[in-house]
């Protein structure tokens, strides 16, 4: 009976799903290696079968089944409304369909509606599971089995660290498998190695004696003996790094040391995952000589047992149900044996009791040796409950019904999660005043209206007392910022405040000496399953659950076991870890991966963590005192020639009429009866600016970001002088209207610009600075960029650190013409690619991938609120940029705002009366939707403000907005409830 499938419009990694009828026609989506961003949805489908194989299947062939990855504390929407509202899972149930195989490997029938607590793995514990010894919490990274191997002759042999001496499966070249939550070595299967004869030969032999000819033989039992734990918490410590490492046990550990917590949350039971039913009986073994013991003979029991077995509600012996056709069925695993050599035997789970004989020089003592055989994952039934963003609370939902989503905004909540306001004021130094802060927890949200319903706390509460709530408000969702408290799904520890003991020490440092009293002790650390009124209510690894304060506790941060062993790596190698780590397979397994396309290679690399250089200081103060030599450079310039067109590459034409092509209008007809469009603001003005578009100024502005930085003028490459010359050339001549460049004759290497944000785009009106450095080889490589972002992300492509990812730049992806040139590429095509191509209408699509979206329900659903979003933190940045303008553009950042300030309340103004901000791809029908409710609160809050700034500077014709948009009547957009004590 295949399980019922529900339309989803897209595919994810670890779906299960079906592209026919019977067990052997269903399989786990797994990644595909042209796929980039894990959090996209897929468009080719590589597909995990039941025996390990892969098929490769086309959208239109296949249906989903199932979707079993879906975790705790995943965000998820409706298959039938993406573009609707997401909500959290909150908790997740799953029942599996086991294949039972004989003693060849070959499927025999399948046993439903199995609890995964009713599961034991191949392997005790596996990669990224949590482990706990004492009071320490930590990851498992790297782990070494070894495995019993069974010879035809009934010889046994132990490979120590299997994997690292290359013990391998006959059929490895034409199998896959999940390295998370599999071992790819099992009972059952048939080994070899690369070198049998040297690989045997060391190996422990348990019974009988090492034979050159034996090259072939069947696992029969697989066991971790070593593992490599990443200490990442402790009841002591919390997540203090530093505290951790320095009282944590020892990264190598015996499993019998450690206490399983649970597995990672992207470990999850699979089609094709290996397992064992039900506890088996424990195999002893004599520590004296290492023989196996002899098995009790149960030959009277078996009758009894199959009879049971056949008679099971739960157990389907019908090879029909494996498949129709019963094509290819599972591959033959177990090497042929005489029906008198193999005697079936099965409860509920597959053992094999293999007779053999020891060499000629022992006794010829028969022995059984018995053998579990593994069950298969053959399907999933998953269903979960979820916590939508409007407050209601849905259970038992079928997993297939559910999509992930992890294409989020900022602007996204959920019920339970702390918030607090999102400080818009700005003083008069351009600080922000978080003081006034309020702290809150979201009731609801109407993901339409961009609205948030918010119990308010009372100022001024303890910690550990009940949350007395002053208010509920209705806030817009681009006022608030999440506040990081625990949340469903996530891994806490409770923190134990450490005693001191007689000799000054604290036990946090010497819980050493009581390790073995409480290795088994989970009760401190848990998972979240509920927030109840602000609170945190918490099923602790011991069974127990509590309500706690999230004070109390503190979340424990879920990287990925590769990352920690990556972080981990220098230092094992010093402790004498030679065996490199198995690397992760072609499946990517993690559903809930940031994503990978927001350049968090350059992130990291923050330019304003750069240390101040002596050298540059004094080569700037050598620069200062030698000015009139310098000074030369500006006359180089005037005896240039221009030069010839084919200097610009075509691109940068391109680019440059892409920044007025096509502008989206902000629809009013209010600002239309007055005779002027909000996309013309830009270009009209009563006066024109006395401001240069280029200009080279003697002394650079002590502000600028790479003063202080080494301009390696002894370092430079021939011919760099005449390259920035010939750059200041194409910008004097060349440079569109609304972009402006300085440069410096003391410093050459340095240019800073300003561009105003292009007509149709959330950036309309605005100023946005940054500064350039030419490096010492220019123009081989390209120069370095620093955006003021004032501390707002108001762009994919721009960090809060100051960080420009462009492929121009080689800080971004990109192929062909994409990438600086040496021979084509110019400054002049740096800072019109920004202006056209990173501030450009539609934001939300400049992230790697994201492309593949336009046009889609999920891809409109986030980038009209990221378009919104962007819009308001354009306004805050011009609020900074009024208080804070860059040095050298005071003046004309002044004679901007005062002839644009009036179109800048004057779209504001639009936007309250129903006005959209411009999307390019959207349908008439789309258009006809003014913006939505939570803009209409956040620019009401703003629009006060920005008057307040123009009519200081004295901006033209803003009187008509003072008495209307007063600083007063900042929140009377706001709906307030209050709530009686």
């Amino acid at each position: 009976m295949d399980v019922d499938a529900t339309s989803s419009p897209n595919i994810y990694l670890q779906d299960l799903v079906s592209f026919g009828r019977g067990l052997l026609r269903q399989g786990l989506v797994v990644q595909d290696s042209t796929v980039k961003n894990s959090s996209l949805p897929v468009d080719t489908f590589a597909i995990l079968l039941i025996d390990n194989s892969v098929v490769y299947k086309n959208a239109g062939d296949i249906r989903v089944l199932d979707r079993s990855h879906l975790h705790p504390g995943q965000v998820v929407g409706s298959a039938s409304d993406i573009a609707g509202q997401i909500g959290i899972v909150t908790s997740v149930s799953t029942l599996l369909d086991l294949a039972e195989r004989d003693n060849r490997g070959t499927a025999t029938g399948v046993i439903r509606g199995v609890s995964p607590s009713n599961l034991r793995r191949v392997r005790s514990l596996n990669l990224g599971d949590f482990v706990v010894s004492g009071p320490w919490l930590g990851r498992v990274v790297e782990l070494s089995i070894d495995v019993d191997v069974l010879f035809d002759d009934g010889a046994v042999c132990r490979v120590t660290d299997a994997k690292s001496k290359m013990l391998l499966r006959l059929d490895a070249e034409h199998k896959d498998y999940r390295i998370q939550m599999n071992c790819d070595l099992y009972p059952g299967l048939s080994v070899t190695g690369r070198n049998p004869c040297s690989l045997f030969k060391a190996a422990r032999w348990l019974n009988g004696y090492w034979n050159p000819g034996r090259k072939v033989g069947t696992v029969i039992k697989v066991e971790t003996s070593g593992v490599l734990v990443y200490w990442i918490a402790s009841m002591h410590c919390g997540t203090n790094k530093e505290l951790v490492e320095a009282s944590a046990p020892p990264a190598y550990q015996h499993p019998h040391d450690l206490t399983f917590f649970c597995a990672a949350r992207i470990c999850s039971w699979g089609v094709a995952d290996h397992c064992f039913f039900r506890a088996p009986s424990s195999t002893k073994t004599d520590d004296d000589n290492g023989d196996v013991s002899t098995a009790h003979d149960q030959e009277e029991e078996e009758e009894d047992e199959e009879e049971e077995e056949n008679n099971h509600p739960c157990f389907e012996n019908n090879e029909d149900v494996i498949d129709d056709e019963h094509e290819g069925l599972i591959a033959h695993v177990v090497p042929h044996m005489k029906q008198n050599n193999g005697i079936l035997h099965s409860n509920q789970l597959r053992k094999v009791f293999f007779e053999g004989h020891r060499r000629g020089r022992r006794p010829q003592v028969r022995r059984h040796v018995e053998v579990e055989f593994p069950m298969t994952v053959a399907s999933t039934r998953t269903s979960v409950d979820v916590l939508w963003q409007d407050g209601t609370l849905q259970h038992g939902i079928p997993s297939a019904t559910l999509v992930p989503f992890s294409l989020m905004n900022e602007q996204e909540f959920f019920p339970g999660q702390h918030v607090v306001e999102n400080d818009t004021s700005v003083d008069t130094n351009g600080h922000h005043d978080g003081a006034t802060r309020r702290v809150g927890v979201v009731r609801s949200l109407d993901c339409k209206d961009q609205t948030v319903c918010v119990s308010w706390f009372k100022k001024g509460m303890r910690p550990g007392k009940a949350k007395d709530v002053e208010c509920i408000d209705t806030m817009s969702a681009y006022d608030l910022k999440s506040s990081y408290s625990p949340y469903y799904g996530d891994i806490v520890v409770r923190l134990v405040q450490s005693e001191s003991t007689n000799d000054g020490g604290s036990t946090a440092l010497n819980i050493k000496k009581k390790k073995k009293n409480a290795t088994d002790d989970l009760s401190w650390v848990g998972h979240v399953v509920d927030l109840p009124d602000g609170h945190v209510q918490v099923k602790w690894g011991d069974g127990s659950m509590s309500t706690v304060s999230p004070h109390e506790i503190v979340v424990v941060n879920e990287d990925h076991y590769m990352d920690l062993w990556t972080e981990m790596g220098d230092w094992v190698e010093d402790d004498g870890m030679d065996d490199a780590a198995q690397q992760p397979p072609a499946a990517n397994t993690d559903n809930n991966l940031q994503n990978p396309a927001k350049c968090s290679d350059v992130e990291n690399d923050d330019p304003t963590a750069m240390t101040t250089s002596l050298l540059g200081s004094a080569v700037l103060s050598l620069f200062r005192l030698t000015g009139d030599m310098v000074a030369r450079g500006k006359g180089y310039l005037k005896n240039l020639q221009p030069p010839p067109s084919s200097l610009l590459p075509a691109a940068t034409e391109n680019i440059a009429a892409a920044v007025t092509s096509k502008p989206v209008d902000l629809k009013c007809h209010d600002i239309a009866k007055d005779g002027m469009k909000a996309t013309d603001a830009t270009s009209s003005s009563d006066e024109s600016f006395s401001f240069p578009r280029f200009d080279v100024l003697q002394i650079t502005p002590e502000d600028h970001h790479y003063l202080d930085h080494s301009d390696q003028g002894g370092s430079r490459v021939k011919n760099w002088a005449k390259a920035v010359q010939k750059e200041w050339k194409i910008l004097e001549n060349d440079l569109p209207e609304t972009i402006y460049v300085r440069a410096f004759e003391d410093r050459m290497d340095l240019l800073r610009v300003v561009m105003v944000g292009a007509s149709g785009t959330p950036y309309h009106h605005g100023l946005f600075f940054f500064d350039l450095q030419l490096p010492s080889s220019y123009p081989a490589e390209p120069p370095q960029v620093y955006y003021h972002s004032y501390g707002l992300r108001l762009n994919p492509n721009l960090y809060e650190s100051g960080t420009v990812c462009l492929s121009l730049l080689n800080t971004f992806d990109g192929e062909g013409t994409e990438l600086w040139s040496s021979m084509t590429s110019t400054v002049l095509q740096v800072v019109v690619s920004i202006q056209g191509l990173v501030l450009n209408d539609q934001p939300y699509y400049n992230e790697a991938g994201y492309e593949t979206l336009v046009g889609k329900p999920e891809g409109h659903r986030n980038s009209l609120p990221y378009s919104e979003n962007a819009y308001l933190l354009s306004l805050r940045t011009i609020l900074h940029v009024l208080r804070r303008p860059p040095q050298g553009f005071e003046e004309f950042v002044k004679d901007h705002f005062r002839q644009q300030g009036r179109f800048v309340l004057r779209t504001c103004d639009a936007c309250l009366r129903g006005c959209i901000v411009g999307d390019a791809h959207a349908t008439e029908a789309m258009k006809e939707h003014p913006c939505s409710a939570g803009l209409k609160l956040a620019v009401a809050n703003m629009l006060p403000i920005l008057v307040a700034a123009f009519t200081e500077i004295g901006a033209q014709r803003c009187e008509e907005f003072q008495k209307s948009y007063a600083l007063s009547t900042a929140h009377s957009y706001v709906h307030h409830i209050n709530i009686s004590n």
